[in-house]
C-alpha cells in the first residue's frame, strides 16, 4: 500500500466521527488549559500539545498528500 492509499484510508476512516472526536479534544484542551493556569505544570503543556497535534491530524494528512501529489507531478518545464 502506498502512502497516498493510507492516507486517504485514514482519513476515510477518521471523517463519520471526526465531529465528535474534535468535540471531545477540544474539551480536554479546554480543561488542560485552565489547570495549566492553576498549576503550571509541563506534563500539562505537553499534553495540550499532543492533543492539538491529534485536532489537527486530518489536516496535516491532507498537506501530506498534497505535498506527495505535487512531488509526483512531471515539471512542464523540463518537456521543452
Amino acid at each position: 500500500m502506498t502512502r497516498i492509499e493510507e492516507i486517504d484510508a485514514a482519513l476515510q476512516a477518521i471523517r463519520p466521527g471526526w465531529p465528535f472526536l474534535l468535540a471531545e479534544l477540544q474539551a480536554r484542551v479546554a480543561d488542560d488549559t485552565e489547570r495549566l493556569i492553576t498549576q503550571n505544570n509541563e506534563e500539562t503543556r505537553g499534553r495540550i500539545k499532543a492533543l492539538r497535534d491529534l485536532m489537527d491530524l486530518p489536516e496535516a494528512l491532507e498537506a501530506e498528500r498534497a505535498g506527495i501529489l505535487a512531488a509526483e507531478l512531471p515539471d512542464e518545464g523540463s518537456a521543452l
